[in-house]
């Protein structure tokens, strides 16, 4: 592939999940499930899939296939590891597939905006990481 291809795929990827995850986004605006599996739903099954096992409709256009989500505790010596979960969805661990720290992939759902709805993103971190808990094989 030529130079400019290449550079044309680096521009067109990430325009493409956004898009994909914008109108996701935007379709499920006027109900919003703050539950742990329906947080997954929205901000992560378009890659890691409904049953977290990495086959979300997104997956073709992704260079890097996404991880099954049920098997960390088991990759984790049977323990969930809740620390590096909280580390990655926080955005402090480097994961490029999630997007920048500035801007990752499900956006300041976890941060947020001014104190008032610091309680609100801290629940739904919560709820997310024992929805992942939840699905370990």
């Amino acid at each position: 592939m030529s130079k400019r291809g290449i550079s044309i795929c680096k521009v067109m990827f990430p325009l493409a999940l956004t898009v994909l995850f914008v109108a996701n986004i935007t379709a499920k605006a006027p109900s919003i499930d703050h539950s742990g599996h329906g947080i997954f739903m929205d901000r992560c099954g378009a890659c890691h899939g409904e049953d977290g096992k990495g086959n979300g409709p997104a997956v073709g256009m992704l260079k890097i296939a996404p991880a099954d989500l049920t098997f960390l505790a088991k990759r984790n010596g049977g323990t969930f590891p809740v620390e590096r979960v909280k580390e990655i969805l926080g955005g402090w661990a480097d994961i490029p597939a999630h997007g920048s720290r500035e801007m990752p992939i499900w956006g300041d759902l976890f941060n947020a905006n001014n104190p008032a709805n610091q309680q609100a993103a801290n629940d739904q971190f919560k709820s997310l990481i024992g929805y992942l808990e939840s699905i370990q094989q």
